[in-house]
């Protein structure tokens, strides 16, 4: 029997898509390739003469310039595709590689004290602004605050002044429903972020996006490294952290390993790491085989192009075995199929 008319369409549609997932991280490439010209230009009117010498291959001050030009590019647009995920995430509001309803959130969002792994120029720093991401929550809870303000003074005409016992009782109430709201899919109020940048080139573009974004007062930029973190911060003491966020960056810090389990003994017992980034192909799913070896044959070109940035980091498991979890919701987003070749794990790990 000959397969359906829709059969076939759907195997054409099927077949395309694999088609264009694999072809994508070549369009990406070359987009950065195409950046060459303008880095060598740049690098010609510096007189940086070593950093030319050196080239794409040696040169790793080549590589952060050339990265630098591109990025000035892709990155808005790699924000924009991925905006849609990362503030649920920082709301809580992420359960096995998914965005929840508020309802079905089990974690707190970001807030208090709060470390950013290489915000770069800044793409998310904006993230991390009270005024723009309480504001509609705040005065929402307001308006039920100031309902509930009215019942109660026009109930105060047939009642008592309460005792200090029922005062007591009445604070504590409070506070009990002030703690609930934090276990609710919603952002917490944050005090401070630290964001560990040690590429000094960003600087100025990282400060410029910290002042639009109002943090100037609560943003503080670490110039160096993960494992100088106690050498250069004294006032990150082990245990201190909330909160850490890492997006699309753990691909490209040093001894990844190493550092991630560094930066667990920081963040405080109940403390949460928000993460989503990119990750090493699954070699148990279907297709796994395939994808493991094309991924590894993208990655001998990926690193040169993109400033350093690796495909084939086992992130999940590193930041699994930095130490115990009470809770690790940890998954990749199910909407990526085989055939994606930079995919993603999504989601919290409680401390």
């Amino acid at each position: 029997m000959a397969p359906s008319p829709s059969r076939l369409t759907g195997a054409f549609t099927t077949l395309k898509d694999t088609i264009l997932a694999l072809i994508d991280p070549w369009i990406f490439l070359s987009l950065s390739a195409s950046y060459l010209p303008t880095t060598i230009l740049s690098l010609l009117r510096q007189r940086r003469f070593l950093a030319l010498l050196g080239g794409p291959l040696l040169s790793s001050e080549f590589q952060s310039v050339w990265f630098g030009h591109f990025w000035s590019r892709a990155g808005p647009q790699v924000r924009s595709n991925a905006e849609a995920n990362v503030v649920p995430l920082l709301e809580g509001r992420v359960s096995k590689g998914q965005v929840v309803p508020k309802s079905e959130a089990h974690a707190p969002g970001v807030g208090g004290v709060v470390l950013e792994i290489g915000p770069g120029s800044g793409m998310w720093v904006s993230l991390f602004s009270d005024d723009k991401y309480l504001k509609d929550e705040e005065k929402e809870e307001q308006g039920g605050e100031d309902d509930a303000e009215e019942e109660g003074l026009s109930a105060s005409w047939a009642t008592i002044t309460p005792s200090s016992e029922q005062q007591q009782q009445q604070q504590q109430q409070q506070q009990q429903k002030q703690a609930t709201k934090k276990v609710v899919g919603s952002r917490q109020r944050i005090t401070q972020v630290y964001g560990i940048e040690p590429n000094y080139g960003i600087h100025p573009l990282l400060q410029h996006n910290i002042a639009q974004a109002g943090l100037s007062q609560t943003y503080t930029i670490l110039p160096f490294g993960i494992e100088d973190i106690e050498r250069y911060a004294p006032q990150i003491q082990p245990e201190s952290l909330d909160c850490i966020v890492s997006i699309l960056c753990l691909c490209s810090i040093p001894e990844p390993q190493k550092n991630i389990a560094i930066l667990y003994r920081y963040l405080k017992p109940g403390g949460r790491w928000f993460v989503y980034e990119h990750v090493k192909c699954c070699s148990s799913k279907p297709g796994g085989w395939f994808m493991n070896v094309y991924q590894a044959f993208v990655n001998l070109f990926w690193p040169i192009c993109l400033g350093g940035c690796q495909l084939r980091r086992d992130t999940g498991r590193y930041l699994k075995e930095a130490g115990p979890w009470t809770d690790v919701d940890l998954a990749q987003p199910p909407k990526e199929q085989w055939h994606h070749t930079v995919p993603h794990i999504y989601g919290i790990l409680t401390k």
